[in-house]
């Protein structure tokens, strides 16, 4: 009995690599016997083919790649020849390829447009607008939610101006943040790298250290400071205007960085 298992063992293994018998037998494959051993070969074989709709994808890809520069190279080779050599012949060459490769990004760029039209999604004037009626609105409600995130963190924010009292553009900022302080209510801490004030800011405070550790090298400077967590975020140098200082302390405080892109 043991020796008849062995044997069928090595019968059935010879037949499952061989995949028919090479003489007459009950055993044979054929389309008439659906049911034999033979049959399973054929599922495990044909369930083994890895499938091809992804690698037909990216020989497409592939393809499309080298026909592109193909092409590409084509024109640039008659594109040197007719500088090198310009006869009519030459010219018309050069000519007659350009304009069948400019004819293609014809199409691509008219696709691309209404690709773009019935996916909104994937619209980038939606975010930013180069229309001027939609520019207007943008800026229009930028601006107002610029003045309501200034108003809203003055409790936790304020601003350091860091200044020399013999500077000319220091003397032209003061103004300027003392209007965004009465108007929206932050604070502004002044701070005097020489102990002299401004009008605006008659009694300074001396530079304990900060504008070392900022690395400072040009005034005026503002900076951004919070009260709780002492982050320091620096706005800019030299005259800003008090849209640019609101809009700056928006975009640091309230967006991430590429969001308006």
């Amino acid at each position: 009995m043991r020796l008849l298992v062995i044997l069928s063992t090595l019968f059935f293994s010879g037949a499952h690599a061989q995949g028919a018998l090479d003489y007459p037998s009950p055993w044979q494959c054929d389309a008439t016997r659906f049911h034999w051993y033979c049959d399973l070969i054929e599922e495990e074989a044909s369930e083994a083919v890895p499938p091809k709709k992804q690698e037909s994808q990216a020989t497409d890809g592939t393809r499309a790649v080298e026909a592109l520069k193909k092409l590409r190279e084509e024109v640039e080779k008659k594109r040197a020849l007719a500088i090198l050599k310009p006869t009519p012949e030459n010219l018309k060459a050069y000519i007659v390829a350009q304009e069948a490769l400019m004819d293609r990004a014809s199409v691509f760029s008219d696709v691309w447009r209404r690709v773009i039209w019935a996916n909104p999604d994937l619209n980038y004037q939606l975010r930013n607008p180069s229309n001027n009626a939609a520019i207007q609105v943008r800026d229009s409600q930028r601006n107002k939610r610029e003045g309501e995130t200034l108003t809203a963190i003055a409790k936790d924010w304020g601003l350091f101006f860091i200044f020399r009292s013999d500077c000319p553009y220091c003397h032209r900022l003061a103004p300027t943040l003392k209007f965004l302080s009465e108007q929206y209510g932050i604070t502004v801490f002044p701070v005097s790298l020489d102990g002299g004030g401004l009008p605006e800011f008659p009694r300074p405070a001396r530079d304990n250290g900060m504008a070392g550790a900022l690395g400072l090298s040009v005034v005026p400077l503002v900076v951004l400071g919070n009260v709780k967590d002492r982050r320091l975020l620096p706005i800019g140098s030299g005259v800003l205007s008090a849209q640019e200082i609101v809009e700056r302390i928006y975009v640091l405080t309230q967006t991430r960085p590429g969001e308006l892109y």
